[in-house]
Order: C-alpha cells, then sequence, then structure tokens
C-alpha cells in the first residue's frame, strides 16, 4: 500500500513537472514567434483614393506597378512631387495627387527575408494581401519586368511593399534565372579572320547586335547590374550586359560604331600596362599584331564604352596558370590599385583568363571593387558571389542559335 502511495507520488510530481516545462517552452516560443513575425511601430501610410501607377527612378521615371486604391503604405520620404516608398529594397515612388496620409501603429512582419532571388513577369501580376486569391488585391506588377522576392511559401512569392507583404501566385509568373552577360575580345571581317580563337567575325556580331536591337533588349552598365545583384533594381525581362575583355582596338574599329548606332553601352575591362604601346590615335591593322586601346581612346570612347578593371600587369600564364596565383594578396591590391587608376570610375574585375582564387577575391574587395566576372558559363544572378559572376564567351564558334537561346534566357548547363 505505501509502494501504491509512493509510486503514484512520483507519477504526480512528474506530471507536475513535465507541465511546467511544456508550458515554460510554449510561453517562450509563442514570445519569440510573437517578437519576429510582428514589431508595432507608429509609421506614416499613404492611402490612395484611386488606383495609381508605381515608379522607379531611373535616367527617367519608369513605371513598375499599380498600387491600388484604399491599400495603406508605409512611407520612407517624399519630395515636393511624389512619396517614396520601398519595394525590398528597391526605392519606389508615387504621385501626391489623390494621396492622404496618417500617423498610425502598424504591426510590422520582422520575417526572415532571403536576397538571391527574383521573379519575373510575362504579364501583368496581381499581388494580394494574403495568400488567398479571394483576399484583397495590394497592388499589379507590370508586365516585362524581373522583381526582388524577399520569401518563398508554397504557391506563393512574397514580395514587400511600404512594409506590407505581398502575395505573388506562382502560376502568374517565372523564377528569374538572371541576366545574360556576353563577352567579346576580338573583331574582324570574316574575310581577314586567321583564327576562331577568342575572335567573332564582323557579320556575326552585327548579326546578334541587330537581333538584340529588334527584340528592344536594354543594355546595362556595372553599377546597374550589382544593384539589380543587391536586390535594388527592377530591371526589364529583355535586358544584357555586354562586355569586352582587353581594350583591343578591333571593338573601337568595328563594334563601337555598331553599339552606338543601336543606342547600346557596354563594358571594357582594360588591363591598363598595355595602354602605353601607342600614343593618340592609331590606324587600324586588321593584319598586325593585337592592338590596345590608348589614353585618347579611353577619354573619347565614354559614349558606348565604360571601363573597368583588369588588372594592370597579371594579364599572364605561366604553366597554363594565370601569374596571380604566384603573387601575394598585397601584390595583387597594389597591381589592382595601379589598374584602377587609369580608370578611376570602375566597380567591377575581369579575372584574366578567368582564373582567381581566394587571395584574388579578397584582393579585388580591398581594392573597393564590388563585382568580378569570370569566364564560367551561365547568368548573372543573385545565387552566386558577386565576385564569381558568370558570363556567356561569344566567339565565331557559337551559333546564332546558341547566342538567342542564351540571351532568351533558356540556355542550361549540366
Amino acid at each position: 500500500m505505501v509502494r501504491k502511495i509512493y509510486m503514484n507520488g512520483l507519477l504526480l510530481v512528474g506530471l507536475i513537472i513535465l507541465i511546467i516545462v511544456i508550458y515554460t517552452k510554449w510561453t517562450s516560443f509563442e514570445s519569440e514567434a510573437f517578437a519576429q513575425e510582428l514589431l508595432i511601430e507608429e509609421r506614416e501610410f499613404i492611402t490612395l483614393q484611386e488606383r495609381q501607377p508605381m515608379y522607379m527612378r531611373d535616367a527617367t521615371f519608369i513605371k513598375i506597378g499599380e498600387l491600388e486604391a484604399n491599400q495603406p503604405f508605409a512611407i520612407s520620404g517624399e519630395d515636393e512631387a511624389y512619396f517614396e516608398l520601398r519595394l525590398g529594397k528597391v526605392v519606389a515612388f508615387v504621385s501626391k495627387e489623390h494621396a492622404t496620409v496618417k500617423k498610425s501603429a502598424w504591426h510590422t512582419h520582422n520575417s526572415h527575408t532571403i536576397h538571391n532571388a527574383a521573379i519575373k513577369t510575362l504579364q501583368k501580376a496581381t499581388v494580394y494581401g494574403e495568400a488567398d486569391l479571394q483576399s484583397a488585391i495590394i497592388m499589379y506588377l507590370e508586365e516585362g519586368y524581373r522583381y526582388p522576392i524577399v520569401q518563398e511559401e508554397k504557391d506563393w512569392y512574397i514580395i514587400k511593399i511600404g512594409e506590407r507583404l505581398g502575395y505573388v501566385y506562382k502560376q502568374a509568373v517565372t523564377l528569374d534565372e538572371g541576366l545574360p552577360v556576353l563577352v567579346y575580345h576580338h573583331i574582324l571581317p570574316k574575310s581577314l579572320m586567321k583564327t576562331t580563337a577568342s575572335t567573332i567575325s564582323l557579320e556575326a556580331f552585327e548579326q546578334q547586335m541587330d537581333y538584340l536591337a529588334d527584340n528592344k533588349f536594354k543594355t546595362l552598365t556595372a553599377n546597374q547590374l550589382y544593384d539589380y545583384l543587391e536586390g535594388r533594381l527592377v530591371v526589364p525581362a529583355n535586358t544584357v550586359l555586354i562586355t569586352f575583355d582587353d581594350g583591343l582596338l578591333s571593338t573601337k574599329e568595328y563594334a563601337y560604331p555598331i553599339l552606338q548606332q543601336h543606342g547600346f553601352t557596354a563594358i571594357q575591362h582594360i588591363i591598363s600596362s598595355r595602354t602605353n604601346r601607342a600614343h593618340g590615335e592609331q590606324a587600324f591593322d586588321a593584319e598586325g599584331p593585337l592592338q590596345f586601346f590608348t589614353n585618347t581612346d579611353l577619354a573619347e570612347l565614354t559614349d558606348v564604352f565604360h571601363f573597368e578593371a583588369h588588372t594592370h600587369d597579371l594579364h599572364s600564364l605561366n604553366e597554363g596558370l594565370g601569374i596571380a596565383f604566384e603573387r601575394s594578396k598585397e601584390e595583387i591590391i597594389r597591381d589592382l590599385q595601379q589598374n584602377i587608376e587609369q580608370v578611376p570610375n570602375a566597380i567591377s574585375l575581369a579575372y584574366p583568363y578567368g582564373h582567381y582564387n581566394e587571395s584574388f577575391i579578397t584582393a579585388a574587395k580591398e581594392a573597393g571593387l564590388l563585382i568580378a566576372f569570370t569566364t564560367q558559363e551561365g547568368y548573372a544572378n543573385m545565387n552566386a558571389s558577386n565576385y564569381e559572376v558568370c558570363r556567356f564567351g561569344v566567339t565565331e564558334k557559337k551559333s546564332f542559335e546558341q547566342f538567342t537561346t542564351y540571351i532568351n534566357g533558356n540556355m542550361v548547363w549540366q
């Protein structure tokens, strides 16, 4: 009898302890979850009397969406004509016309965000206030743009607009594969070509640029690519970055007038130790040794070419490997600093021959460069490091069909 009472007592004590532990953990979890999900702030919000366009500021104002009427959105700033709000990290603007402002407490979501994905709209896309097709519509995304997302949840992609979470039905959009980045080196008329190594014919290059123009592609700068990779820029679906490595004079002779005709810009990665091999204006010799841009060229071609880094004196190989592998981080930094002296607006680097290691990456960061391009083929997207940006090498060996497949985001690598 005593034994039975003793055992029942132990069971009762154990049950009480278990209840206390569960309650403590639950209240702790509940409190932590509440803190993560909801932060109470007092903010200024706009409410629109009618649906209004939302813009992003580039060279001009570009319409990137429409905000629905009678929906509150937190503002982050204003000027005389526009309220400023945030679409993720993107700064967006809506006209002050037909808008009222009030300050109120707001439960903002402090959800864990991701910064390595975007969606692409093939048509105008609806953004809902909840993960429910029957919930209120809060805005619309424009057709033909790439938008950064903050989360993914079952059948929904989630954006953040004016401190609110917005839900985009996955079947209405497609996941953004990333931006096409083209890299060229040498250009010659087909009749003068003696090799296809790192060379494309003038005829093939002209056909490719005509295709981009006919399909209304927009070219980006290195700064714009960086903002896209950081989730700070909404870019059109038809967007491409055109790059040239080495600063060869043939690109001035043949690529420059074609790019200028179409209103395109391109990046030229300059090897600064080679710009002093000639001075002033050069007569181009298609059949002679390779010729490089001079300082005069760098000053005169800025309407089309944006000049970026390609090292000062590290563009050489030793037994098949870039000589930067033989240099210390400090030596690479000094070389890059000397390179940047000639291209002072540079924010990007093209690794010589695509060869790099951790020391090279660290040196690029410490030299103040924000992006580095490899020769690995692929798209430039938010999944990879900004110092391992993929490109697509274009030479005479690549067919026009391969070019268009890549440009249109349909290239698949095994």
